[in-house]
């Protein structure tokens, strides 16, 4: 009997190694640089940096003006990269069908095995797999070998990141399978049809049973259904079934029950193939007058759109992050994610399953070239075709997508081609795109046009329309203006804004990044977190109107969180390297706008105060408006413990927010919120004094207690008395013990452009910063050691100087340490005699402090603090530039010229001197998130009155080229006009070139676009 079981045992495990994903993610080699000969079997990858993926190495690089990514993609290096693996093969895998698959790489793959190219995909941002069978029956050893080539730039319009970002497998299957993706099942009420695709790779004709059976949430076999076939020969046959489940569970956003589709393939009493396929049953219905229904329930699609990157982590976001951010999301109210411009990673969908989000799920931005060397310049015409069919066989049977995006602000014919080929592969859901193709579209997607005063008096109930991006507001977490702003200005008759009033008369703030001397372009302004900073309309308009208007069937607003990227057209280039149009900022930290969308889209009862009440600069007794979002039905006010009165919950958009306008003195603000007269909710804000201290907590799941794993740590800068200073930008310094390691550090900032890869220190960004630590161990003890010096960086308030020291346990038990600081504050280098740290002390401005932490006796770091009038936040900045510069042509993309500082009076860093050679030229790009139409150009040049009187240049825009003839300056180099003309711009993406057809004399400068 013992026999008889080991036997069947044996039996088993043999059988599911024919069906077997073995993750392949750990111990590749990885080298930067195009090296020769690295695909071949016999090179010596000894001293290759070895590495577990998902990996990016472009977040791991240094951000710089200069990089190859620029401003479109986030100042981050790109180039070429080889990665290296080798793997022992098992004898039980010969004569097996065996795969390497890729969930996902930036950009150009080629892939290698034992020296045989198995093939190459262009597109970043697509699962694929290559047949090794072969390979496998003629090896004992493969060595793997992927080239990686994203060294074109820009590859994107944001930041991409770099490399095998996505998870890798080794799949093993019976020569008898069905192969990836083969299974596609859907649902009409209680009843689920499903396909099924059985490959037979034998050279003979097979008998076999495809059995199909319906598990519940609990594993429990609910239905079933089982079918004889004859599969011939070498081919992939397609077999279709029917199962009805009684009284099914329904998938839906607050109840997302799954159940599980388990497939067999038998040949007489051996299980070839098994495979669990998790799917949800719901019907969806879309009609024109009143948008999706849900299980017969009507759902507005409260969505945002977002990309693959988070931050200080990039493209290889970790899944313990990826489903902290989509339950982020959850909890801010949203229940719709676009995945904008491409598939996300195979995990977010099933995490979406599992949580209830809804998902548009996009496949491409551009059908054609959009940024330089993108996917649509180079490989879109050959192979869309493949990709689309790979995308969506992979992610046809996710309950949580409910419709389908097949491009973004771009155009073709080729969009009716793109419709048809989803519905041959999945006529279950409607497709649609951001602004592109709309007339071959099942639904209308629109961008920022769709933002407009006066579109939804025109807009037609043919179709039904969804807001694929709206709204654009941007605001940065922390920073406050009472005037309100417009990015283009207000009026303007070609973006049709709305008018929203100021909140005060005067400008009541005056703290800033730089001043304006700082600024070398008009755009790089902080935008404030009272949903006032805008292109058309608010946030709190956008969310009336979704709510009010029944054809209105949703709305993505651009977007969730930050990314890196779009900086320079958006946000005016270098230092500014992120696009900050999310309610959440690059290191998951909430900003005010998280709140307002918590107060309109969610039940459980929540209160939030903005601004925050620490305010050195401000006059007391100035007026500052006090907002308070809220779900409840009333909210009052307390001052210092005096009510300033209820006010109750409003409907209309201007009445989302509670506001008080309250004279300003230090003090305490705490809003209490009520339902039905009984106080569910309360909120308190207080004056801080000046930063004295650091507190370190988690957010989110706390490390596993064992394997590997990552957490993210929040610092939060306080005083003396725990109160959060909202201005803290001191430097926190980070030492793990134990089996653990810094990932990255971040704090959210859209100008801060350090370096985040296993970093060992920060500053924090308005009283925030981010640790991302990770085990690298299986299991042990992990703590971490955070080191600060806080003061005022200009000493507004305070010559105080203090430091403090944190431990925070993260995994086991709680390290005991003995940690000692000794400091010195003359600039000299600290040791083991200076002066000890015991309390705070103070310093004049100019000085640095230096301070030598201590770990059991042994030295650890070196912190540095510097106080002066140079340092840190501005008090009293004025926010327009000195120099508002429009987009510098030394910045842009140019050839057969040269950057040139000779002369005066230019804007920037320089201009560009076309030199004696004709035919050079100089190209920008502009994003138009508005409809067509006719654009002012206006090129600030200088051209050589001694050579000629007018210069003759070609002005190209997306193709479609003019003459036009810019008159001679009186001094050349010295004086600056403005040339003014015009060009039609499409909607998304739009390129302008200059090139000079006469040679010498003619020097450009910047762009303008209005």
């Amino acid at each position: 009997m013992r026999y008889t079981v080991l036997f069947m045992s044996l039996l088993l495990i043999m059988n599911l190694s024919a069906q077997e994903n073995i993750s392949f993610n750990s111990k590749w080699k990885f080298q930067l640089g195009d090296h020769k000969e690295v695909s071949d079997v016999q090179y010596d990858d000894a001293n290759w940096r070895v590495l577990e993926l998902p990996h990016d190495w472009s977040i791991e690089g240094e951000y710089s003006p200069d990089a190859p990514m620029g401003g479109q993609c986030g100042y981050l290096p790109a180039g070429i990269a080889w990665y290296r693996k080798t793997m022992h093969v098992p004898e039980e895998w010969k004569g097996k069908h065996v795969e390497i698959a890729f969930d996902g790489v930036f950009m150009n793959s080629t892939v290698y095995a034992n020296g045989k190219k198995l093939g190459t995909r262009p597109y970043g941002w697509i699962s694929f797999y290559y047949d090794i069978s072969s390979i496998v029956n003629q090896s004992d050893e493969i060595i793997f070998a992927v080239r990686v080539d994203n060294e074109k730039q820009p590859s994107a319009r944001w930041y991409t990141g770099s490399g095998i970002y996505a998870n890798t497998w080794i799949r093993i299957r019976d020569h008898v399978h069905v192969p990836q993706d083969g299974i596609f099942v859907r649902t009409n009420k209680n009843v689920l049809t499903i396909d099924t695709e059985v490959r037979n790779k034998w050279n003979q004709d097979i008998r076999a049973r495809l059995l199909t059976s319906v598990l519940d949430a609990n594993g429990n076999e609910v239905a079933s259904v089982e079918d004889k076939v004859r599969l011939q020969a070498d081919t992939i046959h397609k077999i279709r079934q029917t199962i009805t489940v009684n009284n099914p569970n329904l998938w839906n956003i607050d109840a997302p029950y799954l159940y599980t589709l388990v497939t067999r393939v038998k040949t007489g009493r051996k299980i070839r193939d098994r495979r669990e396929t998790r799917f949800g049953i719901r019907d969806i219905e879309w009609k024109p007058e009143t948008g999706m229904w849900l299980n017969g329930q009507n759902v507005k699609l409260q969505g945002v759109c977002n990309h693959q990157d988070a931050g200080a982590l990039g493209a290889a976001v970790p899944d313990k992050i990826l489903r902290y951010r989509i339950k982020q999301l959850k909890e801010m109210g949203v229940n719709a994610i676009r995945t904008a411009h491409n598939p996300q990673t195979p995990q977010f969908y099933a995490m979406c399953d599992e949580m209830g989000m809804l998902v548009m799920d996009e496949i491409f931005d551009g059908w054609m070239k959009k940024a330089a060397n993108d996917y649509g310049a180079h490989a879109f015409k050959d192979w869309w075709k493949q990709d689309l069919r790979d995308w969506l066989k992979r992610d046809r049977n996710h309950p949580c997508v409910v419709i389908y995006s097949v491009g973004n602000e771009t155009h073709g014919e080729v969009g009716e081609d793109l419709v048809q080929q989803c519905h041959l592969l999945d006529p279950t859901r409607p497709v649609t795109s951001g602004h592109s193709g709309s007339e071959y579209m099942d639904v209308l997607g629109v961008n920022g046009h769709s933002e407009k005063m006066g579109f939804f008096d025109e807009l037609q109930d043919d179709r039904v329309f969804i807001g694929t991006e709206n709204t654009h507001t941007w605001q940065v977490r922390g920073y406050y203006r009472t005037k309100t702003w417009y990015r283009d200005g207000y009026p303007n008759n070609r973006q049709k804004p709305y008018w929203y009033p100021d909140l005060t008369k005067e400008e009541v703030f005056s703290d800033d990044w730089t001043n304006a001397a700082g600024k070398s372009h008009f755009k790089q302004v902080f935008n404030s977190s009272y949903d006032n900073a805008m292109v058309r309309l608010t946030s709190r308009q956008n969310i009336e109107q979704l709510r009010d208007i029944p054809k209105y069937a949703g709305s993505f607003r651009w977007t969730g969180y930050d990314y890196i990227g779009e900086a320079t057209y958006v946000h005016g280039g270098w230092p500014f390297k992120a696009f900050m149009g999310g309610a959440i900022d690059l290191a998951n930290f909430e900003k005010d706008l998280f709140y307002l969308y918590q107060s309109q889209w969610t039940d459980k009862p929540m209160v939030h105060i903005l601004p925050h009440w620490t305010h050195p600069t401000i006059q007391e007794g100035t007026k500052i408006p006090v907002w308070v979002y809220s779900n409840c039905d009333e909210v009052e006010l307390f001052f210092n413990g005096q009510s300033l009165g209820r006010k109750p919950k409003g409907s209309k958009w201007n009445e989302m927010q509670r506001e008080w306008l309250v004279a300003y003195q230090p003090g305490e603000l705490k809003a209490v919120a009520f339902n039905q007269g009984k106080e569910v909710a309360q909120q308190t804000v207080r004056t801080a004094g000046p930063p004295s201290k650091i507190s370190l907590s988690v957010d989110g799941e706390p490390l596993a207690n064992e394997g590997k794993d990552i957490v993210q740590v929040r610092v939060t800068t306080t005083d003396a008395n725990g109160e959060f200073y909202p201005y803290g930008e001191n430097r926190t310094y980070f030492h793990v013990i134990g089996n653990g390691k810094i990932r990255a550090l971040d704090n959210g900032s859209p100008i801060d452009v350090e370096k985040h890869f296993e970093a060992s220190d920060r500053i924090a960004f308005y009283g925030l910063t981010r640790a991302y630590i990770e085990s690298v161990a299986k299991n042990g003890d992990i703590s971490l050691l955070a080191t600060c010096i806080l003061g005022e960086k200009k000493q507004v308030i305070s010559k105080q100087v203090s430091i403090d020291t944190q431990m925070l346990t993260l995994r086991g038990k709680a390290t005991k340490v003995d940690v000692k600081v000794y400091y010195t504050i003359d600039g000299s280098e600290p040791n083991f005699h200076s002066k000890l740290y015991q309390s705070p002390f103070e310093v004049e401005l100019g000085t640095t402090v230096k301070a030598l932490v201590v770990l059991n006796g042994k030295a650890l770091y070196i912190m540095e603090e510097r106080f002066a009038k140079d340092e840190g936040f501005v008090w009293d900045a004025v926010q327009q530039a000195v120099n508002p510069g429009g987009d510098q042509a030394e910045d842009a993309t140019f050839n057969i010229a040269y950057k040139s500082t000779q002369g005066m009076g230019f804007k920037g860093t320089g201009y560009l001197d076309f030199g004696r050679n004709s035919g050079g030229y100089v190209e920008w790009y502009q994003e138009n998130d508005g409809s067509a139409g006719a654009f002012t150009l206006k090129i600030r040049y200088s051209a050589n009155k001694k050579i000629r009187p007018v210069y003759r240049v070609k002005l190209t825009v997306n193709g479609k080229s003019k003459e036009i003839r810019m008159p001679a300056t009186d001094k050349f180099r010295t004086q600056w006009d403005t040339f003014e003309t015009f060009a039609y711009f499409g909607v998304g993406a739009n390129t302008i070139r200059l090139e000079a057809l006469e040679d010498d004399g003619l020097g450009i400068d910047e762009l303008r676009v209005e």
